[in-house]
């Protein structure tokens, strides 16, 4: 009998053990559930946080643009500018305008092909952020060939994968 409770009271030591370190263990946000379906939450969450990064990188740059022209705008609209700072400016807002539709339009061509991207175009440099994609020389091909066919080469393209 002697040896049945030892052995009794070391399992039972044993599970306590085991209950109470299991228990104290922290939370681990980094692991990965699965639903019924059995895809992961951890992707469908990532993929949020991908496209609400690219959202916001897109506005950013949009709102950049958006104070340029409004300053190049009150150039125009300054009686004290001189019609060399007018003419200027106007080119500017111009150049400005076509590299916003030019975004647009290859924003909107990325995304057909399945590339999540947030796109800036300046001083004749096109540099696309792509967000939900491999980082590899494959994706790289594709973008580059998707952004040089809608922009009709008229810019510098650089690719950076995030």
């Amino acid at each position: 009998m002697n040896r049945q409770a030892l052995a009794f009271l070391t399992m039972f030591s044993l599970i306590l053990m085991l209950s109470v370190y299991y228990v104290t263990l922290p939370y681990d946000t980094t692991s990965v559930m699965s639903t019924q379906d059995g895809e992961e939450l951890d992707d469908s969450k990532q993929n949020e946080e991908q496209v609400n990064d690219a959202e916001k990188l897109q506005k950013e740059i949009t709102s950049k643009q958006e104070s340029e022209v409004k300053k190049n705008s009150d150039v125009v609209s300054d009686s004290k500018s001189s019609d060399a700072q007018k003419q200027e400016a106007l080119e500017t807002i111009d150049t400005l305008k076509g590299d916003q539709a030019n975004t647009e339009a290859l924003k909107q061509e990325l995304e057909k092909a399945g590339f999540m991207s947030a796109i800036e175009i300046t001083e004749g440099t096109c540099k696309i952020s792509v967000f939900d994609s491999e980082d590899n020389e494959a994706n790289a091909k594709k973008v580059m060939k998707i952004a040089s066919d809608a922009t009709e080469n008229k810019y510098l393209i650089e690719v950076t994968f995030k």
